[in-house]
């Protein structure tokens, strides 16, 4: 997917070339941030869970 080709729209408007391809060219975060997005949405997921056993089993 990194080596896709930059989307650049039709405007109208007559821009240079290096601006235009500067500004359609997205930037993609690599896998490893990804990667880290995951832990962390399931880091919180687990929180969630204990936090709820331990209020549950404190309240009992």
């Amino acid at each position: 997917m990194e080596d896709r080709a930059p989307v650049v729209s039709s405007t109208g408007i007559d821009q240079s070339s290096s601006t235009a391809t500067t500004s359609a060219v997205r930037k993609h975060e690599g896998r490893g941030a990804w990667v880290l997005t995951c832990y962390g949405i399931c880091g919180l997921a687990l929180f969630g869970v204990l936090a709820y056993f331990f209020s549950d089993f404190i309240s009992h």
